[in-house]
């Protein structure tokens, strides 16, 4: 796979998988795309990666905000629930990933993993040390901070707190201070900027927008030693008239708050997109918010009124849409109280009738594979039995996650 091209040892070479190229100087590699090689001389010294082009295409980039035991609004998100989001990303075999390693992706074809994912978060809460480093080493993960550098301390006698949130009802917190983000720096993680004082730079002036640009990269610069290339837009204010500042401050790229899952073949380094996380999101969703599995649940429903006494069909349509096959361990329903359970249709994949436990019916199996790029499906019959508006929630578990299908509202009409 091509690496670069060029004509000496001072620029990349180009390499292409199992085939022996000659360099300058008369030395040769043989590098597959797996492995990496080196040559070293009096002259120099050159290790060279083979690389595989990512073909997954997504990235979820995810954007949090505290992490505490305690929150007070749903923007932040709970430390066991980020336990929970680290343990689910580490069960559907995502790795943590940087946005250098995006960048060092585009620009000279850097393997990326097969399954990546960024974790952000911004501001620089004290809660990243406390809370989420211990959880981040348990699972030898890394993250992306986007630090307010205005409001980062050298030692504990002068460490802030988030001063920029005082008049926003927002709950007041410590700050990290230098030591505790040169730890975590060393461990692995990625500090960017957030700007020096976490204004709206889309109502800020030219000048202004540039102090906060600039004098944010050069503070983290500083104490960490390491090129520091994005950052991320406070309050989201992107501005479309200020984008050209950016790369006349020395970045490479920015970061918006939302947006979705990050698609790499139409990315855009001055709009980058996350995925918006918070403490509204329930665990067992965590894998379907995310699109990191492979199931996709759809149903079929004739119409959504029904006549009191009247039997009905449902229909599930369990996906898999990788490449590899798919074990489904369960399979649950909910129903109102006004819906009744009748049965379950025989020409579905799924012919066994249900148990019951805590008006919850449940199919457990271990013979419930769904192949790749195939379905299964489950038919129910039901019948409503009073007039209400009424639910059916249906979800499969896979690899001890749940994923969700979208609630059924059906109308019992008297």
């Amino acid at each position: 796979m091509d690496i670069g091209e060029t004509t000496n040892f001072s620029k990349s070479l180009k390499i292409v998988d199992g085939v022996t190229i000659d360099a300058p100087a008369s030395c040769s590699f043989n590098v597959s795309s797996d492995e990496v090689g080196s040559y070293t001389s009096r002259e120099c010294s050159i290790v060279i990666l083979g690389v595989q082009h990512f073909e997954r295409n997504y990235i979820p980039i995810i954007g949090l905000h505290a992490i505490e035991d305690n929150i007070e609004r749903p923007a932040d998100l709970l430390t066991r629930y980020f336990n929970n989001l680290c343990s689910t990303l580490k069960t559907f075999g995502f790795e943590t990933i940087t946005f250098m390693d995006i960048l060092n992706y585009i620009d000279y074809g850097k393997a990326l993993p097969e399954k990546p994912v960024i974790i952000t978060s911004d501001d620089g809460f004290q809660d990243i040390y406390i809370n989420a480093f211990p959880i981040l080493k348990e699972y030898d993960y890394r993250m992306t901070v986007f630090l307010v550098t205005g409001v980062i301390g050298n030692s504990e006698a002068d460490r802030h707190v988030n001063e920029f949130d005082i008049n926003r009802r927002i709950p007041i917190r410590p700050m990290l201070i230098w030591p505790e983000i040169v730890e975590i720096s060393s461990y692995g993680c990625e500090f960017l900027s957030h700007t020096v004082n976490h204004i709206r730079l889309g109502l800020a002036s030219d000048e202004d927008v540039l102090y906060e640009l600039v004098q944010s990269k050069e503070d983290i610069e500083s104490h960490l030693g390491k090129p520091i290339l994005f950052f991320s837009w406070p309050y989201d204010n992107y501005s479309v008239s200020k984008q050209y500042l950016l790369s006349q401050a020395g970045y490479r790229g920015a970061v918006r708050y939302g947006g979705g899952i990050e698609d790499m073949r139409t990315i855009n380094l001055y709009n980058i997109k996350r995925v918006e996380f918070n403490g509204y999101i329930i665990p067992r969703e965590y894998a379907n918010y995310l699109g990191l599995g492979g199931i996709k649940i759809d149903y079929k429903v004739d119409e959504f009124y029904k006549e009191a006494g009247e039997e009905f069909t449902v229909e599930y349509i369990i996906r898999n849409n990788i490449e590899e096959n798919i074990k489904i361990t369960s399979l649950e329903l909910e129903l109102s109280d006004s819906i009744e359970f009748i049965g379950i249709e025989p020409d579905g994949y799924i012919d066994q009738e249900p148990g019951l436990s805590d008006e919850v019916y449940m199919w457990v199996s271990d013979n419930y594979i769904v192949k790749s790029g195939d379905d299964i499906n489950l038919i129910l019959k039901l019948k409503g039995t009073e007039g209400s508006k009424s639910t059916i929630k249906f979800r499969a578990s896979s690899s001890g996650v749940y994923i969700d299908c979208d609630d059924i509202e059906i109308e019992i009409r008297d």
